[in-house]
């Protein structure tokens, strides 16, 4: 395969790059549209290629057995749904680059998360990513520059987001090395989706309205293709090849190429503060590789 010749660096960073766009397409659509509905629109169509993908890349399907079926099912509502929803809700409020640094903290949260849980042996080391994982958040939240009255909204929803991938990954990584990655996220894909699509149901009134504009849509095809499935896919592909730790330091590539998109494509500012909480960032993300790596 030709994605197999490509240096798995330089394949984790396009994928954190994708995934900084989807910042700034969410940032476009979400004038448009219930943040509800565009994440089922974003996630529906992920979800078909994500099974296509599955079934075409990993030959036979995978048994999943019946007890871990409910699990992966809630882990998809959690993920796919509820992380969704947040993430394209907080876009209403605040920068993409703002939204994007708060999420670039994730492999710190989850972390912590194994860290609590019993799953990561405490060092300082670990506890020094926290602390500028922290530092670096809080740092970036008191830019006025990319603030606004209602930021605080866009924080909360984004931190929450950030709190429920964070567990996500620590929970889900048993099902994702048991049936392997591409099947995992189909079938939790489809949960998310299916979860998303009850809330809009019971909405009613101006749910699934798909009352969008060209660009709209054009928006909602970019989250759902290259800042979703694709984003998704080219990160696994390079997991398969070099430790996971090594493929966590291209996620500080998430908040500079979600900045890049704001300023050309919506005329966002980026403040001083906001650059030096992403240096805090990316330093806490090179110390949890450091010391994955001992």
């Amino acid at each position: 395969m030709v994605l197999d010749r490509v240096p798995p660096l330089l394949v984790a960073a396009f994928s954190t790059v994708l995934g900084g766009t989807s910042f700034v397409a969410s940032r476009y659509a979400v004038t448009e549209g219930d943040p509800a509905e565009i994440a089922f629109l974003r996630y529906g169509l992920a979800a078909i290629l994500f099974f296509a993908a599955a079934r075409w890349t990993g030959g036979r399907w995978p048994k999943i057995a019946r007890a871990d079926l409910a699990p992966n099912l809630a882990l998809g509502v959690a993920m796919f749904g509820g992380f969704t929803w947040l993430f394209t809700a907080a876009t209403q409020y605040i920068p993409a680059a703002r939204a994007a640094l708060i999420v670039a903290a994730m492999p710190v949260i989850a972390l912590a998360f194994a860290w609590a849980l019993g799953r990561e042996r405490a060092t300082w080391t670990k506890a020094a990513a926290c602390a500028l994982a922290a530092i670096g958040v809080a740092v970036a939240l008191g830019d006025k520059a990319t603030g606004g009255p209602e930021a605080w909204k866009g924080d909360a929803y984004m931190i929450l987001a950030a709190l429920v991938g964070g567990a996500h990954t620590v929970v889900s990584a048993v099902y994702v090395r048991r049936y392997t990655p591409l099947p995992t996220i189909a079938i939790q894909s489809l949960a998310g989706v299916a979860a998303l699509a009850a809330v809009l149901a019971a909405q009613g009134g101006d749910a699934f309205a798909l009352a969008y504009s060209s660009s709209g849509w054009i928006a909602i095809a970019w989250l759902a293709v290259p800042g979703g499935f694709l984003s998704f896919y080219f990160w696994f592909k390079a997991l398969e090849r070099i430790p996971a730790s090594r493929v966590a330091l291209c996620i500080a590539l998430n908040p500079l190429s979600a900045a890049l998109g704001g300023a050309l494509v919506l005329g966002e500012a980026v403040g001083p503060l906001l650059l030096v909480g992403f240096v805090f960032v990316a330093a806490a993300i090179a110390l949890v590789a450091r010391g994955a790596e001992k």
